[in-house]
């Protein structure tokens, strides 16, 4: 007699997630959600640091971060084919409807001191303010939401800052010229400046590895728009 199958049990299902889950965070990600830097001001300010740097430490040229690619990475994704990006698209859409009808009021942040990872990492901070606390309330939202229709980030970490510079960029030409790291003597002048305000229009579903488009920015595979 054929034996009717079963539906999955609980944990059957909980532990194919996790499986899921590993995998993905062993493969390198191939795409991430951004917010697109547009504001003139910001850019204006991280190409100024940026030239004082290299005016310290031409050598590390090829570790600044170009300007037209300025954004704030929301979470990075490893989508393995066509119908990963398909289900990343509608899950992204159905997001953006329920901010629609929630009548959704994009965030504003401000962009404000410099911060740095193990010195490898020269970035510009978020203010600590309402506007930071809304845009983390949209990030948290939007992550979830993806988690509930079963699209999982290849890392869990998320810390909202807009990278002016870092070595992994050229790492093997930079150790060979003798540069080991950023040094905040570079910049320490600068490390309280004040860089601009951003009002979120976007968030951008990016890919990392198809060419960067004619304006210098990363090809957009998706896009929910905010009036």
């Amino acid at each position: 007699k054929n034996k009717k199958r079963g539906k999955p049990t609980k944990k059957t299902s909980q532990e194919d997630s996790g499986k899921k889950m590993a995998r993905r965070k062993r493969e390198s990600p191939n795409y991430f959600l951004a917010i697109q830097i547009t504001e003139d001001e910001i850019k204006r300010n991280v190409r100024e640091i940026q030239e004082i740097i290299l005016a310290k430490e031409e050598n590390l040229s090829t570790a600044m971060i170009g300007i037209d690619t300025l954004h704030l990475t929301l979470g990075v994704y490893y989508l393995e084919d066509g119908f990963s990006i398909i289900q990343i698209k509608r899950a992204l859409d159905k997001f953006h409807s329920q901010l629609k009808a929630a009548d959704f009021l994009p965030p504003c942040f401000k962009v404000s001191t410099l911060g740095h990872f193990n010195h490898k990492v020269l970035y510009a901070s978020l203010e600590e303010n309402q506007g930071l606390e809304e845009l983390n309330t949209l990030v948290n939202g939007v992550r979830t939401s993806l988690e509930n229709d079963g699209v999982f980030t290849a890392d869990d970490r998320y810390t909202p800052h807009v990278t002016i510079s870092k070595m992994s960029k050229d790492m093997y030409k930079l150790r060979k010229l003798g540069v080991s790291r950023i040094d905040p003597s570079h910049y320490q002048e600068k490390r309280t400046a004040y860089f601009g305000q951003q009002v979120v229009k976007s968030i951008q579903l990016c890919a990392m590895n198809v060419p960067k488009t004619e304006s210098g920015y990363y090809y957009v595979e998706h896009e929910i728009m905010f009036s």
